[in-house]
């Protein structure tokens, strides 16, 4: 048994506690001169203040005898760790795959384009929960015409409820003038996103969805199309 060892890992535990020799003196009911003396190596604790150390500072009395903590008391810290992570990796890989087959059970019918001047790519998804229409690549497609060019466009999506506009969403402004291009250059970038939106597969509204678009040319004239939108009644998963 080596007294200094002991002496010097009652020091550390105390110190690691924020301790002070009386205090710990008070804990243990013994006098402060009796902790001194342990943690300068001229006497060791009976058996019951070993176990009252013990308690105290969280360690065995085998570990206090040694004078040191088992090595392996940490290598189990880092396996319970370990475990600990993995679980939680488990549980969001499970919550993850519960998101994307909750996403895959979606309902997508297309929208249909009825205009013969552009081509718009749409479609509505659909499930019991959330219902929502996605707008994208509006591009200028009559051969008959040239495309006109436009220094400025706004793209308006609006619905028709009892004979009254309702705005859902808008793109650009007439007011943000850039450089003169063609219409379709001017559209790559819009993108309608709506969420919880009141159309599915058996729904009319959709058959009442509009995009306007408005062009303003470098003569400061401005051209109007007016695009009707209908959802396919083709619906599929």
């Amino acid at each position: 048994m080596n007294q200094e060892k002991i002496g010097k890992f009652i020091y550390d535990l105390r110190k690691k506690y924020n301790l002070t020799q009386a205090e710990l003196a008070n804990k243990l009911h013994v006098t402060a001169q009796a902790i001194s003396k342990w943690e300068n190596g001229r006497g060791v604790p009976d058996i019951e203040l070993l176990k009252k150390l013990s308690e105290e500072f969280n360690v065995s009395i085998k570990e206090l005898i040694d004078g040191e903590e088992e090595k392996h008391k940490h290598n189990k810290y880092m396996l319970l760790g370990l475990i600990i992570f993995s679980i939680l990796i488990i549980i969001v890989l499970i919550i993850f795959f519960l998101i994307k087959n909750n996403d895959e059970s979606f309902n997508f019918s297309s929208l249909i384009c009825n205009n013969d001047s552009f081509n718009i790519s749409g479609v509505i998804a659909y499930n019991d929960s959330k219902k929502s229409v996605y707008i994208s690549d509006i591009t200028y497609c009559d051969d008959t015409k040239d495309e006109p060019k436009a220094i400025a466009v706004e793209c308006i999506l609006y619905e028709i409820v009892n004979d009254e506009e309702i705005e859902i969403a808008k793109y650009g402004s007439l007011s943000d003038v850039e450089d003169n291009e063609f219409i379709s250059k001017k559209l790559e970038n819009v993108k309608f996103n709506i969420d919880d939106y009141d159309c599915g597969c058996n729904s009319q509204n959709c058959n009442n969805l509009h995009i306007r678009i408005r062009a303003l040319t470098s003569n400061n004239d401005i051209v109007n199309y007016e695009i009707p939108l209908a959802i396919n009644n083709t619906c599929s998963n």
